[in-house]
Formats: structure tokens, C-alpha cells, sequence
């Protein structure tokens, strides 16, 4: 039992659990403030026997003593402490009458003495992290240890080193021991599971027993240590070690870690109470969302390399309030709240406002960016409440995340505009509005706007020049259309190249200024549907040639005015409109964007047309930016829409979408079969990449849709073709992908996995970890080195490397990855060379991880955490690195012979180039493909045909190792053939750590 009062005043301050229970108070504000006699005595006035004049700081009073109240001895121990300028008495009493106690042996003094001090040290300041700290040092200055520290895990398999504390001259190693695996110590767990304390004095007494503990232990250059276990309700959730703590103090390590572990425990949770009081002020009451205080801290402390903001506002919140009441509103907010949390599935979202949410999508790639805006607004649209909202991305560094926000603000107010001016047009009350209309005297309706014109002096000419003067993007005109004679703003005269404002048989003189003779079929295509149709409405995009022979994509729109029994057209009033080349139409293609797409299907939807869409990727264009510049890149990709256009324009329309893909929306009068279509653009693209000096096995991947499709809206239609591309590209057996039961069901796979995995990524890499593959001396079998391999486990099942790596690669979170895996293969290797000290493990640098300007210093940071030795590392490069990123390679190969890293060529033999790559590059290890393994069992020439190249690569002082080996006679050819090194499931497969743990200490042994 634990109590401390004022000296002064003799007022209680603290009472521990076990003696406020004792005395029947079940909270501190019951006992806080009274009088220590009276609670503790049952006394009117102070003890005649109390100590208080005769304590002093540091030293111990020990006596025994019968409470009158409890009618039980005590064995009792005082002291005095100081705090802000105060002093405080603090008793300890251990109940003699315990039955526990009679079974117990009294501590030592010295060992007394040291969990007093400990105890003091809880007073000396509130906060939990402060106290612990001093604890540790307290223990560790007392124990004569090198290290004191503690371990916490909760539910997961992962545990972390949250405080230390190190004597002079001993290196801390907390940074280091922030994500290991419980696996390293679990063979302890039993032994704290008894609340036993672990003393080990010797640290190879354990190696063959327990290796992966002693791989742990060992790579942190402990030879002995102590454990003593925290327990909360029952559960570990960590525990208490020391590390080389003298001999003479071993007896009195077992009783101190055995108590203090409470101690601890009880601290955590007080800091847990702590955070959640914090956390309580970061958040939103009403919907759980961060609030603006968060938005705050995270601004000042967020440090990313690109970054998504949206800006969301719930529109008609004030209405619903005044009409219906807060609650009704606030479910509206909780609503609102939830759609915003279900379509972007972040919990990186802020309530700034009654109204408004903004929501952070870090590290967020711009095409993954804009796939969540698209969701959000397909989700809004159908929802019964409307958001306005508004977005902005950048990896422009700094990030200036303040004006990203005032960005989307902005465009989210014009997106508010937009909407209250729709829903006006829309409104059936047009007398709320304004706009009613009158019947005059032949019956014909007359609008508010003819009265103001028969009632108030106008001039139209000056009202049609205020329209169209100084306007560069818009042109306007109108005629009429018995006399075929039309009238044209000034700019259109002149930018087009007409000698009057005032033209006879415009359309006609129109359609010459179109840039192609298939978009001229269209216009006249168009013109005469409408005619035919009785329609009151022209709207086209297509291409037109101005009078300085410049082409341009405009968007021409017009209002045919009809007789009353729609026999004759009378009136045609229009605007033609430049569009926006940043946004409607793609600079490089000179394809519309999707907005023109959105707006094509859905005029074909209204028309009761059905067409085939063909969606379609170009391949390998970040490669080919890397390696041969965004300039030639960008050639290409015009050669190719050029081509496209051409050939093609007269029966499909092409589109570009975002990053590399583009859609074609086929004429619904063309019958041609949806596999002649692909062929056509499969040849036209691999005969552009052919002609530049390309060569890549699959250029580009074809995904095919009939639209419309079954309930689908346009932008539904276009995020699902965009997902069957990406699984055309896995399935490269597959001509094209068709949109079926099955592909659907891909697709939302894919699409949860992607989202998935971008959590698990920005998650600390949640959900991964990393096997090896030993690598053997074809020798004699013997284990030197092993190849770190990344794994992602989903749902509960591991996922193949060949689905979730392009994915990454993809959405640019490859080189989070990469960076990660190499810390796992530092930690691990760190580990292993304890028992085989020339062990090495090789880890996979791809094509995108070498424009990864953070991966090289990155490096050089963990190498020097982790104390670790270059040479025991070796990056794996494939050949496609070496042949297309010649520059960053040669950067990426000189850090690593700085920082004492071998280099591997991986897939040796499976490209054009191998020779000339091995005479090139400063490889150390030359990794013959599985491939080329299949050609030697087949003759013996081919055996002799490798056998040259590892001669070959022994001349230039490389090893080399073969990858694949399965059966004996494969790895008696392989060793035949004076290969230094095998890998493969003849030998072994890809090992979980533990498993290799268990090996490495066999082995050695």
C-alpha cells in the first residue's frame, strides 16, 4: 500500500488501488484534500507517533506498525520528497498479516531501497513518458546495467521499443527496434505468461534452443540480459529488460523486475488517458472526423511528396436547420459525413466548418487522385443530399498545402454556383423565378423577355457586340434559315478568314474550315439528323483550321427555331467555343479529354444508340520517358494519335483519358467486329513504337464494352473500362478484355485490392512482411546468402508478387515499398551474420525505384542505424535497368560501391544485350536466368554454350549464381558447369524469418 501526503497540511495527494480499496473509497476525489490522520487513523488531530520532522529526501524510515482501522501490522517504510517548491511524505506499508506475504520472503533492503526510489521517481513530475524515463535510469545507475528498456505490443505481431535508457558510452538502439516481429521472442512467452522473470546470463547458452531469440539478442550485441513481464487484465503487453547488468546485482534483479512490471503498467495507462484526452481535442464530436486543430498540427508536421485536397460542402445545410430543426441537420452533417468516409476511404478527413469538409489524400498518385474525385462525385450524384466540392493536387515542392486548400475552396464555390444555377433552370415554378409567360392575342406564348423588349428602348445589335466583343474564346452568330443568310460576330470573321460580317450559305462555308474530310461527315451528318429529325438542337466537337491554318477543337452548339406544325426551320441562333486545351483536349493527342466522352455517350444514350467502346493503354511510356526523355516520349505518343486519327476517325471517335489510356467510341452505324476494330489500332500503335526503334513485347492492351450497358452512367462506364485495361495487362494471352460476369467481378477484386493495398502501404506497410530464399555454394550445398523477397498478404491469403508489384508501381508507391524492403534486408542481415558472419542477403531494385531521389540517402541512413556493413548487401538490377536508365544507374551503381554494396545482374540471359551488359556495368554477381537453365538439360551443346559464359563471367572476376533449380539432374548439370552459387526449391524454398532463424543456427552449429 502507497499513499503520499503534504507535509504542511497533512492533506492526502495519492493513494494507490490496493489501499484506497482497503479503505472502501472508489475514486481519488473521494479521499483527495482530507486530513491523512483522519482517513488513515480514524484521528480528530495529527499522529503523536508521525515521523514527519525526522524525513529526509533519499533515506528510508522502516517501522512496523497495527492500523487501528484495518486491525492489520504493517511492516512500514517513509521517506520525503520535493515537488514545485512543496514537500511530500510518501509511506509504503507492506501487510505482515497477507497471507501471500506469509508465503513470501521479505525483500532485501538494497532491493527495497531501489523500488522506493523508483516509486519517488513517479512524483517528480506528471507526465507518464517523464516518469518512466527516470525509472529506467533510476534501475539502470542502480543495477550497474549497460541498457534498461521496454518492449510494448498490443493485439498485433509486431512490438516496439518505446523507452530506454543507456549508461555512458553505450549506444541506444531504440530507433532500431520500432517494427519487429514478436516472432524473435515468442519462445519467452510461456516463462511471462507466469509472471516469472527471465534471466539469462549467457546468451549462447540459448542459441540452439531458441534461435530466432538469440539471433535477436545476439545482432544487438547482448551476451546477457533479464525480462520481467507487463501483464494488463491478464495479457502480456510487453515487458521490462535489462542488459548486462553486473553479476553481483543478478540477486536482485528477479524481485524488482517482478514488481516494477505493475508499476509500469499502470504508467502506460495513464499515458493511454493521456492521448485519448488529446485525441478527444483533434476530433469532431458529432461525426468523429478530425476537426480544424488537426488540420492545424498536421499542415506544420506532414511531410509529403504529393498530395490531393478536396473541398466539400454540404449544400442546403442552413435550410434544413431553419425548416426542420438541428437534429434533422445534424443527421444531414453524420450523413454527408458518411458518404465522404464510404467513396474515399480515408480517415484523413476535416470538419472545418458547419458545412464543410476538407479531406488530405498524401502520397496519392494524380491518377489515383482523380479515380477517388470521380467516385466521390458518381456517389453525390445519386445521393438525396448534394456536396459541392472542389480539388487540387501537386508534388510541386514545398507542398504549399494552405493555398491547395484555397484552390479547391475556390473551385468548390464555382461548383455551388453551378448547381444553384441548375436547379433554378430546372425548377418547375417558373414564377418563383421570374420567368413567367403571357399568352398573347394569336395564342403565341410571349416570354418576360419579349414584353421587356416591346416596353423599353433596346438596340440588339449593340447587346449581340457586348456579347461577342473581346471574347477570344467563343464566337457567335445567328440567321435565317429560309434565306440561308446568317449573321457572324466580328471576332469569327476575322479569325476564320469571312469578308463580311453578314454570310450567305454559312454551313456550307463553315464546313470548308473543318480540319478533316471525317469530321466534315460528321458536322454534315449532324446537320442533316437535326433537319431530318425536326430536332431544336445542334451539338458537335470536332477540329477546324482558322485562318492562320492553326487546328483547333471546338465545341459548336446551337437553337433551331421551328415552325408551329415543325414543317420549316425559321430561326438558327448559335456559339461555337474554343475548347479548354489544359482540360477538354489533350495537347499531346489532340484527343478530347473524357468530359467530351461523357457527353458523347450520353447524347448517344438519349438517341436510343448502342456502340462498341474500345479502351486501350500504351505500354512502357514511363520507361521510355526515363530512358529517352519526356520529349521523345511525348513523339511518340503524338505519332500515334496522328496515325490514329487518320486511318480510323471515319468510323471511331478517339478520347484521351488519364495517364496513358485512351478510349474510342465506335460509329454506331459501323457493324465491323469488335477483333477487326483492335487489330486496326493494335497495328497502327506497334507500327509507331517500331518505327522510333522500340522494342517491347506488348505495346498496348485493348479492353472492349457495349455501351449503353444495363443501368451504367457514362462516367460508371468509363472508371470500369479503365479497370478492364489494367487487367488486360496481366492477361497478355488475351487479345482484349470483354466486359462479362467474370471481368466484373476482376474489377471489383482489383479495385478493392488496390485500395487495399495503398492503405496497407501508407499504413507503415501493414499487412507485408519479407521471406528469403537462401542461396547455396554449389560447392558443397552450404548456406551463404540468401534473396529478400516482399510478400502482401489480403484477406487472409498472400497475393502474387506479379499482381501487387505492378500495382505499386502503378500508383507510384513502389518507392515506399523499395525503401522498406531494404531496411528489412539491413535488420535481417544484421541479425544473421551472427551466425554465418559472411552471410549476405540481395534485395530488388526495379526500373521505378532508380528515379527514387530519396532511395540513395535513405540507404546510407539505415546502413549507419543499423551499424551494418555495406558488403553484406547486394542490389539485384534486371537488364532493363541497365539498358534504359543508363544515367541513373550509373549514380545508383557509385553510392552503392561507396557504401561497400555488391551489385547482381538479375535474369541473365533473358534479354537481347546480356554480353554487352556484362563487359558495361560493374556487376560483382551475375544471376543466370531460369530459362536458360531449361536449354541445358536439352543438348550438350548448349551445356557448353553456358559453360562459356561462366567462364566468360569468371574472366572478369564475377560469380555467378543460377536461379531455378528444381531436380537432381539440374543441379548436378549446374555444378558441372562451375557456377559459384544455386537457388531454387532443389535446395530451398522462399523461408519465413523464423524458419530461417532455425536454419542459419543448424547450420552453424
Amino acid at each position: 500500500m502507497v499513499y503520499v501526503s503534504d507535509v504542511e497540511t497533512n492533506t492526502l495527494v495519492y493513494m494507490n488501488a490496493y489501499l484506497r480499496n482497503a479503505l472502501g473509497y472508489h475514486s481519488h476525489e473521494e479521499y483527495v484534500g482530507k486530513k491523512c490522520y483522519c482517513v488513515l487513523q480514524g484521528n480528530d488531530s495529527p499522529c503523536r507517533f508521525c515521523n514527519n520532522g525526522r524525513l529526509e529526501p533519499g533515506k528510508f524510515i522502516t517501522w512496523t506498525y497495527k492500523n487501528p482501522i484495518m486491525e492489520r501490522r504493517f511492516l512500514v517504510k517513509d521517506s520525503l520528497f520535493h515537488y514545485n517548491g512543496k514537500k511530500y511524505r510518501i509511506e509504503i506499508a507492506l501487510d505482515m498479516d497477507s497471507e501471500k506475504l506469509g508465503q513470501a520472503k521479505l525483500l532485501p533492503p538494497r532491493t527495497a531501497e531501489i523500488l522506493n526510489g523508483c516509486l519517488q521517481c513517479a512524483f517528480e513530475t506528471t507526465s507518464p513518458d517523464t516518469v518512466l524515463n527516470n525509472i529506467l535510469a533510476y534501475i539502470g545507475e542502480n543495477l550497474l546495467c549497460d541498457r534498461v528498456y521496454i518492449f510494448e505490443w498490443n493485439h498485433s505481431d509486431r512490438m516496439r521499443n518505446t523507452y530506454e535508457w543507456c549508461a555512458e558510452g553505450v549506444a541506444p538502439q531504440k530507433q532500431i527496434l520500432q517494427n519487429e516481429s514478436v516472432d524473435s521472442i515468442q519462445c519467452l512467452f510461456p516463462i511471462l505468461e507466469e509472471k516469472k522473470v527471465i534471466v539469462i546470463d549467457d546468451i549462447e547458452t540459448i542459441a540452439k534452443q531458441y534461435p530466432a531469440a538469440y539471433v535477436f539478442f545476439k545482432s544487438l550485441d547482448i551476451s546477457s540480459f533479464a525480462a520481467g513481464p507487463m501483464k494488463n487484465d491478464g495479457e502480456i503487453v510487453g515487458f521490462v529488460g535489462v542488459d548486462e547488468p553486473a553479476p553481483r546485482m543478478l540477486p536482485l534483479i528477479m524481485p524488482i523486475l517482478e514488481v516494477i512490471g505493475y508499476f509500469v503498467v499502470s504508467l502506460l495507462k495513464k499515458r493511454e488517458m493521456i492521448h485519448h484526452l488529446q485525441e478527444i481535442g483533434f476530433h469532431d464530436p458529432l461525426t468523429g472526423a478530425y476537426n480544424r486543430n488537426a488540420l492545424i498540427e498536421f499542415a506544420e508536421k506532414g511531410s509529403m511528396s504529393s498530395a490531393g485536397v478536396i473541398y466539400c460542402d454540404i449544400t442546403g445545410l442552413k435550410k434544413i436547420n431553419d425548416v426542420f430543426g438541428h437534429v434533422q441537420g445534424d443527421q444531414m452533417i453524420r450523413h454527408c459525413y458518411d458518404l465522404i468516409h464510404g467513396a474515399l476511404d480515408t480517415n484523413l478527413i476535416y470538419r472545418t466548418g458547419g458545412d464543410e469538409f476538407v479531406v488530405l489524400c498524401p502520397q496519392c498518385s494524380q491518377e489515383n487522385f482523380n479515380e477517388k474525385v470521380r467516385q466521390l462525385k458518381r456517389l453525390i450524384r445519386k445521393d438525396e443530399y448534394h456536396i459541392a466540392i472542389g480539388y487540387a493536387w501537386s508534388d510541386q515542392q514545398p507542398l504549399q498545402l494552405e493555398a491547395m486548400i484555397d484552390q479547391a475552396d475556390c473551385m468548390m464555390y464555382a461548383d455551388k454556383r453551378n448547381y444553384y444555377a441548375w436547379q433554378v433552370a430546372a425548377h418547375d415554378d417558373y414564377h418563383t423565378y421570374g420567368f413567367a409567360r403571357e399568352v398573347d392575342r394569336c395564342g403565341q406564348s410571349k416570354t418576360q423577355f419579349c414584353r421587356f423588349l416591346e416596353n423599353t428602348y433596346n438596340d440588339m445589335e449593340l447587346v449581340f457586340e457586348s456579347i461577342a466583343q473581346q471574347n477570344s474564346s467563343s464566337y457567335f452568330y445567328f440567321g435565317d434559315m429560309q434565306k440561308d443568310l446568317f449573321y457572324i460576330s466580328d471576332n469569327m470573321r476575322e479569325d476564320f478568314g469571312f469578308e463580311n460580317n453578314v454570310v450567305s450559305g454559312l454551313f456550307r462555308l463553315w464546313s470548308q474550315r473543318i480540319s478533316t474530310p471525317e469530321f466534315q461527315d460528321i458536322f454534315w451528318q449532324d446537320v442533316s439528323a437535326m433537319l431530318r429529325e425536326k430536332r431544336s438542337s445542334h451539338d458537335l466537337r470536332y477540329q477546324v483550321r482558322d485562318v492562320h491554318g492553326n487546328i483547333k477543337w471546338v465545341h459548336c452548339y446551337g437553337i433551331m427555331k421551328w415552325s408551329e406544325d415543325k414543317s420549316t426551320p425559321l430561326f438558327f441562333s448559335g456559339r461555337v467555343s474554343h475548347q479548354d486545351t489544359d482540360f477538354v483536349v489533350d495537347p499531346i493527342t489532340n484527343f478530347p479529354r473524357e468530359t467530351s466522352a461523357f457527353n458523347q455517350l450520353d447524347e448517344l444514350r438519349r438517341n436510343g444508340q448502342k456502340t462498341q467502346i474500345i479502351g486501350f493503354s500504351l505500354n512502357s511510356i514511363t520507361e521510355i520517358n526515363s530512358t529517352k526523355g519526356r520529349a521523345y516520349a511525348d513523339r511518340l505518343i503524338h505519332n500515334i494519335a496522328n496515325k490514329l486519327t487518320e486511318a480510323l476517325s471515319w468510323k471511331m471517335t478517339f478520347h484521351r483519358l488519364e495517364g496513358m489510356r485512351c478510349m474510342a467510341v465506335v460509329n454506331p452505324m459501323c457493324v465491323e467486329p469488335n477483333a477487326d476494330a483492335v487489330a486496326q489500332i493494335r497495328e497502327i500503335i506497334e507500327e509507331c513504337y517500331d518505327s522510333m526503334g522500340i522494342a517491347i513485347h506488348h505495346v498496348c492492351s485493348f479492353a472492349v464494352m457495349e455501351y449503353p450497358f444495363e443501368d451504367l452512367t457514362s462516367e460508371d462506364m468509363v472508371e470500369n473500362l479503365v479497370a478492364l485495361i489494367r487487367i488486360a495487362k496481366q492477361e497478355t494471352d488475351q487479345p482484349y478484355m470483354e466486359y462479362s460476369a467474370e471481368s466484373i467481378k476482376r474489377i471489383q477484386q482489383m479495385s478493392n485490392m488496390a485500395l487495399a493495398l495503398e492503405q496497407d502501404v501508407l499504413n507503415d506497410m501493414k499487412n507485408f512482411r519479407v521471406v528469403v530464399q537462401p542461396v547455396v555454394s554449389a560447392k558443397d550445398g552450404t548456406v551463404i546468402g540468401g534473396e529478400t523477397l516482399l510478400r502482401w498478404n489480403f484477406k487472409g491469403k498472400d497475393v502474387s508478387p506479379a499482381v501487387f508489384i505492378p500495382i505499386l508501381e502503378r500508383d507510384s508507391m513502389i518507392h515506399i515499398a523499395g525503401r522498406w524492403v531494404f531496411e528489412q534486408a539491413a535488420r535481417n542481415c544484421m541479425q544473421m551474420i551472427t551466425y554465418i558472419p559472411g552471410f549476405y542477403l540481395t534485395f530488388n531494385v526495379s526500373l521505378n525505384q532508380l528515379s527514387d531521389t530519396e532511395l540513395i540517402s535513405f540507404m546510407q541512413e539505415t546502413l549507419q542505424k543499423y551499424q551494418l556493413d555495406g558488403s553484406h548487401l547486394v542490389a539485384e538490377l534486371t537488364e532493363s535497368c541497365l539498358d534504359e536508365q543508363p544515367e541513373m544507374l550509373e549514380h545508383f551503381v557509385d553510392a552503392c560501391s561507396e557504401m561497400g554494396m555488391r551489385i547482381a545482374l538479375d535474369d541473365f540471359g533473358s534479354g537481347y544485350s546480356s554480353l554487352r551488359m556484362l563487359l558495361q556495368y560493374p556487376s560483382s554477381i551475375i544471376k543466370l536466368d531460369r530459362s536458360l537453365l531449361h536449354e541445358i538439360t536439352e543438348s550438350d551443346q548448349k551445356m557448353h554454350f553456358i559453360r562459356s559464359i561462366v567462364y566468360a563471367c569468371h574472366q572478369f572476376g564475377k560469380k555467378v549464381c543460377c536461379e531455378g533449380v528444381e531436380r537432381t539432374d539440374q543441379n548436378t548439370i549446374i555444378r558441372d558447369t562451375g557456377c559459384d552459387m544455386i537457388q531454387g526449391y532443389y535446395y530451398y524454398r522462399p523461408m519465413e524469418l523464423s524458419a530461417v532463424y532455425s536454419l542459419l543456427s543448424e547450420k552453424a552449429n
